[in-house]
């Protein structure tokens, strides 16, 4: 499992995050690159760092550091243990 550390955190690829949900998703679009709309669009609080790699044919570094910068930007969460593990029971992948 890759481990990606940004400024002393770490990220695993079994991390899962989810777009924040006060956010007007379709105003961000002219303010993101290509590569950071299609790894927004695969978030869905259910998909990990790993699965996004895998589904956008990128390497887990790459998809993280996208992340990060999502993250730093506010665009997306982490998402709650609890929460990940009761949407992937009801909608598996």
């Amino acid at each position: 499992m890759t481990e990606f550390q940004p400024s002393g955190r770490s990220i695993s690829a079994s991390i899962i995050f989810q777009v924040n949900p006060d956010l007007n998703v379709s105003a961000l679009w002219s303010r993101l690159e290509r590569r950071e709309r299609w790894v927004l669009l695969l978030i869905d609080g259910k998909r990990t760092l790993a699965d996004l790699a895998h589904l956008t044919h990128r390497g887990e570094s790459d998809v993280a550091y996208t992340l990060v910068r999502l993250l730093q930007l506010g665009y997306i969460e982490q998402a709650s243990l609890a929460e990940s593990n009761l949407r992937s029971q009801h909608n598996p992948l």
